[in-house]
């Protein structure tokens, strides 16, 4: 399932290039994330509490940095396990951030999602529903940095 969308933010690119770096805000900013944790430079576990339909899951996601093109550019690939065997996923997502003007960036990313299991036999418009809500880490709305869901420290 490819899940794509281009928005702007009130954000510097730089700052939002930091911004989406930062395990602790990135955290903050992602609906039902629970835990984030920097395992090394490029890769990262988190905890991902959500809802699909009528479904309430809880993901473990291992996220992994593959390219970065500072401040303009983030490749990620990752998978998550469903808690209680529900489903896995796996994705691939590029984020481009794009100076608009000083305080403004343009944000597109694109995410490769596959998932497999009782999860996916939702269908597809559910899960790009949900997909959209929360990108599971990897791929967050990075238009929830510029409201008042980030912590006051970022």
């Amino acid at each position: 399932m490819l899940i794509a969308e281009t928005f702007d933010v009130n954000v510097p690119a730089q700052r939002l290039f930091d911004l989406l770096l930062d395990p602790n805000v990135l955290g903050a900013c992602i609906p039902g994330c629970e835990q984030v944790k920097k395992i090394s430079e490029n890769e990262y576990e988190s905890i991902i509490k959500t809802k699909v339909g009528i479904i309430a899951t809880k993901f473990r996601v291992k996220s992994i940095i593959t390219d970065i093109i500072p401040p303009t550019m983030i490749r990620t690939k990752g998978e998550g396990r469903e808690l209680r065997g529900l489903g896995h996923f796996k994705q691939k997502t590029e984020i481009v951030l794009r100076e608009l003007s000083e305080a403004k960036t343009e944000v597109s990313y694109r995410s490769d999602v596959s998932i497999v299991g009782r999860l996916a036999t939702f269908g597809e418009r559910v899960m790009r529903a949900k997909a959209k809500d929360c990108l599971l880490y990897t791929s967050p709305s990075p238009r929830d940095l510029s409201t008042s869901r980030m912590p006051s420290s970022a």
